[in-house]
């Protein structure tokens, strides 16, 4: 692993949200470089999408939907007991948006934070 991609790792174990342009203006990165370093960063076992995350950890995605408004075209939110703030009492079904696209997601492995670098 050379000092960038350490850099960029070292960033996203911070715990806080960053876009990645605020990844490559605070590294002075490329788009281009960075994506690489996200291909290398995941051939290493640091970094995996959230589809095999997901894969992964089946019970995760079930608990969300435990904890949504339980899809508006099932009976809302009535035997849900609640999602009174916005979601399906509001008439839409915002904490179940399938407009989102989750591909470009990265979720840091186990091996991001117990290897040692």
């Amino acid at each position: 692993m050379n000092n960038i991609e350490k850099n960029v790792l070292d960033f996203l174990k911070s715990g806080m949200v960053y876009s990645d342009g605020a990844i490559m203006k605070n590294l002075g990165i490329s788009s281009a470089e960075l994506e690489e370093i996200y291909i290398s960063l995941t051939n290493q076992g640091y970094l995996e999408n959230y589809e095999d995350f997901l894969k992964r950890n089946p019970d995760y995605e079930k608990g969300e939907e435990e904890n949504s408004c339980g899809g508006c075209s099932s009976g809302g939110c009535s035997s849900k007991g609640g999602c009174s703030s916005g979601g399906c009492s509001s008439g839409g079904c915002s904490s179940k948006d399938k407009d989102i696209d989750y591909s470009k997601i990265k979720v840091l492995t186990e091996k991001a934070f117990t290897y040692t670098y």
